[in-house]
């Protein structure tokens, strides 16, 4: 793990996210590794997580909320998902 890893999931931690955010942030920051967005459907990470589509939802709207994240297209198959740059390495 890079030092900015490390610093990403320390900041992860002190913004009092729960461990379903972190494990669901991890998720998509490895998703989006090959195209630079993660594209999953709710169903696909509900699946992956082993939780509601609700759940994802919410999940989804609290890193957009700490800004961990910037949604394209929200309401669409059409969905990306960006991890904000200052969290990529």
């Amino acid at each position: 793990m890079s030092k900015n890893h490390g610093k990403l999931y320390y900041d992860l931690l002190e913004d009092n996210l729960s461990k379903s955010t972190i494990v669901f942030f991890t998720l998509l920051l490895s998703n989006s590794n090959q195209k630079g967005y993660a594209f999953g459907s709710n169903k696909y990470y509900a699946e992956k997580l082993k939780c509601s589509t609700r759940t994802i939802s919410s999940l989804i709207r609290t890193l957009v909320d700490k800004g961990y994240i910037n949604v394209e297209h929200p309401k669409s198959f059409r969905r990306k998902i960006y991890i904000r740059n200052k969290y990529l390495t």
